[in-house]
C-alpha cells in the first residue's frame, strides 16, 4: 500500500508541475536515510532569508518532500535547502512544520501549497509547538519591517 501510495504522489507532482511549469519543477526522486523523497524547485514565489547585516527576500527555492517509514500514517515532511526567515522553519536545517493536524489522505499537493504559503508568509502558525524562530515572530509584528507581508507569489 505504501508504496503504491508514494507512486501516486509522484504522478500527482508531475501533474502539478505540467500546470505551473514557470513555477514548479521536478528535479528528483531518490532514497534517503528517511525514506523515499522529492527534491522541487519552486519560483515565483518570495520568502525572506536571513543574511548578515539583514533580511533579504528570494524568489527561487529548492524543497524537498521526505515521505518517512510509516507514511501515510505519519505525514509528509518538507525541508528546504536554504532555509527561509520564517517561525514555522528550523534555521539550521530547513525543516518545515506544515501540519497543525494531518490525516492519511493529505497529499503531496497539499503539501506542496502549503510550503508555498509559508514561504511567502501567507501561513504562519505561532502556536508554541510549530514556533521554530522566536525571532522572526517578533520580527512578523514588528510594523518598522521593510518588507511587506504576506510577500508576492504566484499561487500553485
Amino acid at each position: 500500500m505504501r508504496a503504491r501510495r508514494i507512486e501516486n504522489e509522484w504522478k500527482l507532482l508531475q501533474e502539478l508541475e505540467a500546470r505551473n511549469p514557470a513555477i514548479l519543477q521536478v528535479l528528483k526522486r531518490g532514497l534517503g536515510p528517511v525514506g523515499e523523497f522529492f527534491r522541487v524547485g519552486l519560483n515565483r514565489t518570495a520568502g525572506p532569508i536571513r543574511v548578515q547585516g539583514g533580511i533579504l527576500v528570494r524568489d527561487s527555492h529548492q524543497i524537498e518532500f521526505s515521505f518517512p517509514r510509516f507514511f501515510p500514517a505519519v505525514p509528509i515532511e518538507a525541508t528546504l535547502q536554504s532555509p527561509i526567515f520564517h517561525p514555522n522553519v528550523d534555521p539550521g536545517n530547513g525543516f518545515v512544520c506544515l501540519w497543525s493536524r494531518t490525516c492519511a489522505g493529505d497529499t503531496v499537493i497539499e503539501a506542496a501549497f502549503r510550503t508555498q504559503r509559508i514561504i511567502a508568509w501567507d501561513l504562519v502558525n505561532f502556536m508554541p509547538d510549530h514556533l521554530m524562530q522566536q525571532d522572526a515572530a517578533d520580527w512578523y509584528r514588528d510594523g518598522a519591517r521593510s518588507i511587506t507581508l504576506p510577500c508576492a507569489f504566484d499561487p500553485l
